[in-house]
């Protein structure tokens, strides 16, 4: 009897040890996935939006190759994909390829390029694989295209091309409907949210408003043109002053850039991929 109470205590410890050791591998795992899901661009809806969108853009050429390249995903669906394996600490290496940081006054050529690559140099980088089939910085043709439906639509999101000190608005805290988010967040995801609209439904709305000539000129522009209009509209996200609860008013004035935003990504993802496989 008294060695059986001596082992008690023994494994009471051996329990509690092993009690700590799960509870801190969920909290890890916990915190990956929230800081993964506190840098996402556009949110699930946006992304699908700017895929469906372009969907609506393609020739039958392209539509037709795209389809035989993506075998797990549909156009919309796979914009979503750089951000689902963003918790893969495989995968960690590709964070700063959602964003590019440039002060005010600066344009992306007058800054020193983050050395583990940045929005802007991955799409080009892709764009160039994707023509010449010759895949470095991403495993296949398959990946390089789901990478590059996903950048585009960061790179039309205005805090993506944001300010360091404020980490692109992550660092801004603030209310949604009194509801405790930051700002970055506001833009990815609450706006658009806000709609109640399905994917489809969002495409279908800001589609209605793209004539052949506004296709042109949008298809016209460069990469490097499309983070320069971003960078131009970031400074207006910040327009609450002091009244960080963000509600009605504030989505009054910035729906309509969501929309034009989401449109553009849509428009230009489908002339760039014309261009490759149409």
């Amino acid at each position: 009897m008294s060695e059986f109470k001596s082992i008690v205590p023994v494994l009471e410890i051996e329990f509690l040890s092993l009690w700590v050791m799960k509870v801190t591998r969920c909290f890890s795992l916990i915190t990956v996935l929230f800081i993964a899901s506190s840098v996402f661009a556009w949110g699930k809806t946006g992304h699908r939006v700017v895929g469906y969108v372009a969907q609506q853009h393609l020739t039958k050429k392209a539509s037709k190759q795209i389809d035989k390249i993506l075998t797990s995903y549909s156009l919309e669906m796979s914009g979503n994909y750089l951000d689902f394996i963003r918790a893969d600490t495989n995968y960690r290496f590709m964070n700063s390829w959602h964003y590019v940081s440039i002060p005010d006054g600066k344009r992306y050529e007058d800054i020193t390029p983050n050395s583990r690559g940045d929005v802007i140099a991955k799409i080009e980088e892709l764009i160039l694989e994707l023509k010449t089939k010759d895949f470095k910085i991403v495993k296949d043709e398959e990946f390089a295209l789901m990478a590059l439906v996903h950048l585009v639509g960061d790179l039309h999101q205005p805090l993506h091309v944001g300010l360091a000190e404020d980490r692109g608005g992550n660092s801004i805290k603030v209310q949604w409907f009194g509801k405790e988010t930051n700002l970055h967040h506001v833009w990815d995801s609450e706006i658009i949210d806000d709609q109640q609209l399905s994917y489809t439904e969002f495409g279908n709305h800001i589609n209605r408003g793209i004539d052949k000539s506004l296709v042109k000129v949008w298809q016209s522009t460069s990469v490097r043109d499309w983070a320069h209009e971003s960078q131009d509209l970031r400074g207006a996200c910040y327009d609450f002053g002091k009244f960080t609860n963000l509600r009605y008013r504030y989505t009054f004035r910035h729906l309509k850039t969501v929309e034009t935003r989401l449109e553009q990504a849509g428009v230009r993802l489908a002339g760039l991929l014309n261009d490759i496989y149409g």
